[in-house]
């Protein structure tokens, strides 16, 4: 049974999990299957991991007191390895502080394992919080909309576009906000280059058509703009006008017959309409130009518009300090770790004798240089 604790809370064992994590992380990644993040296996290994720091930062903590003695009595152990004329001067100078049982150097580098332990384990927290806590909504809008998010914030859609200047397929939305606070921001996102609009992250996800259609009671009347991008029934009695069923991308005329597809780009596109007018129902395919009078009401077709599929996501503002302020504290913990390695001294009859937790042969040879110099 301590067999298999001792391998549960070891490094070893650890740095295993993590490299499956990983693993698991690149495959999600590489092949879009993120169901892989929320499957079972991965949330167990999670589980364990964070099983496993824990048990490391409590082990870490209890020795806390030991390692300082333990650096102390291998100090004492030790022969003298410099001999200033006067050693506890030297000591001083050199930052050594004086305790009971010896002198001491760096000693907060002590908690580096333990900070670092306890960073990875608040990160793994957080990390798990956002994943779980964080809401998302897929928003269609086609451009010149604007969508009211969850908070009031007001989001526009100025302009999309699917290919860049030189031709290279790029879908690019330009958005813009109203903030709760009255403020207004605004920016360009793409797909893998998210943008932050107050709370929320917007992603750019993919793209759809819409119908383009113009209604108006009176053909010198100004037309009402109208896009669709899901059936429905467009009337001003609720019982004449047209049903719009869909649109297809590429429309084609062969031999007296029409083959239809939903091709993602658009060719030759044509839009599938019924005409309803009293009573009766005339199914159709309507091409963009056409204007249909139902009922002495005017419906022009224009091409379809492509408008971007965007995805709002908004995370938890608590989860998100915890998450930065694990970062914070891992760079501390690797630092003490690396930079701040304790040096226990003891004076002897013939001078000073050192010990550290690492090797400090190098550091030795350092003092020597300064004494002889």
């Amino acid at each position: 049974m301590k067999t298999v604790y001792n391998f549960i809370r070891s490094m070893r064992f650890g740095l295993l999990l993590m490299a499956l994590i990983g693993a698991l992380c690149v495959i999600a990644t590489t092949t879009g299957r993120d169901d892989i993040y929320s499957s079972w296996y991965f949330i167990l290994l999670f589980v364990i991991l964070g099983l496993n720091l824990t048990l490391c930062s409590v082990v870490r903590v209890m020795k806390l007191g030991g390692l300082k003695s333990a650096l102390m009595k291998k100090a004492a152990n030790s022969e003298a390895v410099i001999a200033p004329d006067d050693p506890e001067q030297w000591l001083k100078a050199h930052r050594f502080r004086s305790t009971e049982s010896g002198y001491i150097k760096h000693g907060i580098g002590f908690y580096g394992s333990f900070l670092t332990h306890v960073s990875i384990l608040l990160m793994m927290i957080s990390a798990a919080c956002i994943f779980a806590l964080a809401e998302k909504e897929d928003l269609p809008l086609c451009v010149g909309d604007t969508a009211e998010l969850s908070d009031g914030t007001l989001l526009t859609v100025e302009a999309f576009s699917t290919e860049d200047e030189n031709g290279v397929l790029e879908y690019t939305s330009e958005l813009s906000a109203q903030l709760t606070d009255g403020s207004e921001a605004g920016g360009i996102v793409q797909v893998n280059h998210p943008i932050h609009l107050g709370k929320f992250k917007i992603y750019q996800q993919n793209y759809a058509y819409a119908a383009v259609l113009g209604i108006r009671t009176d053909l010198g009347a100004e037309e009402e703009a109208l896009k669709l991008d899901e059936p429905a029934f467009l009337s001003l009695d609720g019982e004449n006008g047209i049903w719009y069923s869909q649109m297809f991308g590429n429309v084609v005329e062969e031999n007296g017959e029409i083959r239809v597809s939903h091709d993602t780009e658009i060719v030759n596109p044509a839009y599938e309409v019924s005409v309803i007018e009293n009573g009766s129902e005339q199914p159709g395919l309507i091409y963009p130009g056409t204007t249909l009078e139902v009922a002495g009401v005017y419906y022009s077709f224009y091409p379809p518009e492509a408008y971007p599929g965007l995805m709002v996501k908004t995370q938890p503002e608590g989860a998100l300090c915890v998450l930065y302020l694990s970062f914070v504290l891992l760079t501390l913990g690797l630092y003490l770790c690396f930079f701040q390695v304790p040096e226990a001294a003891q004076i002897k009859a013939d001078g000073i004798a050192l010990a550290g937790r690492k090797d400090i042969s190098q550091q030795i040879d350092h003092y020597r240089a300064e004494l002889n110099s």
